[in-house]
This record gives C-alpha cells, sequence and structure tokens, in this order.
C-alpha cells in the first residue's frame, strides 16, 4: 500500500529531528528552571515571542500542544503549572517530550495521531491549544480549525502560527519568485517528485482565506495578531514577512 503524505512527512520530521532540526531541540534544564520562576518566552514562528497577554492563566489549566512536539513548549507551560497534552505525528518529537518529562519529573500525555483525522478529545476538553507552524504538512486546514474549536471549553484560545505561502513561492537559491501558488505537490507530479528527492515532505501553501478565513468559519472570534519572518535567508535580509500568529477564541456563550 502506498504511503500516505501524512506518513510521509512524520517520517521526514523524524529524520530532521534525529539530525538536530532547530525545531526538534528540546529546551535545557536551566530554561525549564527559569520558567518554573515565571521567566520565559516561546515561540509560534521563527523569531517572535508570543506576547504574554495572550495566554490564560497558566496554573491549572489544560493545555493542547497540536503538532508541537520536540520538548520546546510544552515544557514550559508544565513549569508554569499547566495540565499538559502535546499531539503530534512523529514518533521522535513526542519522544523529545517524554524526556524532557522524565528528566523534571512531570507528568505530560503523548499522543501519538494523524491531526487530518478528528482529534481523540471529548468536546470543550481544554483551556489553551498552542499550534505553533505546522498546518504547512496537511493540505486541508479547515477540519483542523473545526476540530480545535470543538475541543476547546468555552471561552478557549487558540494560538497559531501560520506559513503566509511566500516560502513556497521564493526560490531562494535563484533569488527569484518562480513557482506559482498554491504549492500543492499532490497535484503536481513534478513537484511531489522534488519534493521527495530534497527530503522536504509533502509540504502545502496556504491563503489567507484558508489559515484566518478558516478560523472564523469555524467559529472563533479573532482577537490579535502578528506577522514575522523567516529568521535567515535572504527573505530574512529584505524583512519580507512569511508568516503571521493569530490569536482567538471561542466565544463564551
Amino acid at each position: 500500500m502506498e504511503k500516505s503524505y501524512t506518513d510521509i512527512n512524520a517520517e521526514t520530521i523524524d529524520r530532521w529531528a534525529a539530525s538536530g532540526w532547530e525545531w526538534g531541540r528540546p529546551i535545557s534544564h536551566e530554561v525549564y528552571a527559569e520558567a518554573e520562576k515565571g521567566n520565559f518566552q516561546v515561540l509560534l514562528t521563527p523569531t517572535k515571542p508570543v506576547p504574554r497577554e495572550w495566554f490564560c492563566r497558566m496554573s491549572g489549566a489544560r493545555i493542547l500542544g497540536l503538532a508541537s512536539g520536540g520538548g520546546q513548549q510544552i515544557p514550559v507551560f508544565a513549569a508554569l503549572g499547566a495540565d499538559c497534552t502535546v499531539l503530534d505525528y512523529s514518533e521522535r518529537q513526542l519522544e523529545s517530550e517524554r524526556m524532557v518529562a522524565a528528566r523534571e519529573g512531570y507528568a505530560v500525555r503523548l499522543v501519538r495521531a494523524d491531526m487530518t483525522k478528528p482529534l481523540p478529545f471529548e468536546d470543550e476538553s481544554f483551556d489553551l491549544i498552542f499550534h505553533p507552524v505546522s498546518n504547512c504538512y496537511i493540505e486541508d486546514v479547515l477540519p483542523v480549525w473545526r476540530e480545535c474549536f470543538r475541543v476547546l471549553k468555552r471561552g478557549g484560545i487558540l494560538l497559531s502560527g501560520l506559513d503566509n505561502g511566500l516560502n513556497y513561492a521564493w526560490d531562494e537559491e535563484k533569488e527569484a519568485l518562480r513557482f506559482p501558488l498554491p504549492f500543492n505537490p499532490l497535484k503536481d507530479k513534478k513537484a511531489y517528485e522534488a519534493s521527495l528527492a530534497r527530503d522536504d515532505g509533502i509540504q502545502f501553501s496556504h491563503t489567507i482565506e484558508e489559515q484566518i478565513g478558516g478560523q472564523l468559519k469555524a467559529g472563533f472570534l479573532l482577537t490579535d495578531l502578528y506577522g514575522d519572518t523567516n529568521g535567515e535567508g535572504l527573505l530574512q535580509e529584505l524583512n519580507l514577512p512569511t508568516f503571521w500568529a493569530t490569536r482567538a477564541v471561542k466565544p463564551a456563550l
């Protein structure tokens, strides 16, 4: 049986993490200890820390890290007293979460699951969902927003990091805009084969209508957002925004 693109992506991220991928390096004990004192910052996008006012009261909060494995953000939330669950499809990313939890002595629920499927949680289970840039690895994002809405409590918060698509149009080696959007290797055999050859996994660009409009269609209220850059490369040098971060809430009534 041919592998699904989500299985390909999970295996790809396992390899990246094993090779020292930036987003798969667990935080140190020192960073965890500082978070216990209330000194912390976490990222939804490459460079800008999430504003403190975006979070709910962390002590006792039920938090879901959605496609947020790697031992970077969830350990910080645990240090702040939150009750944390991580859903990720990469075994390696979940193993990093397990390692940090064992090292620091806190409990965390680890769920290996494909976020293109219904989330394996009851309605209104969480106070906050933390979803860093990762829906670029799935083709259709609206079902994810609808599932987020379902599993959040009324008044719950969705924090998301989103790729705005520009990275997929840009050929950094040739320093030119080359590729038409939307970028979808499942509909372009050459793009599919090239993605596998570069070990990029199968990635997708998404529009503002899908990313932010999709949250609104799911029922969320957008309360804040900011843009961010790649953190490196020519697009960074030109200060071209390539990411958005959004804060949305499920209405209390």
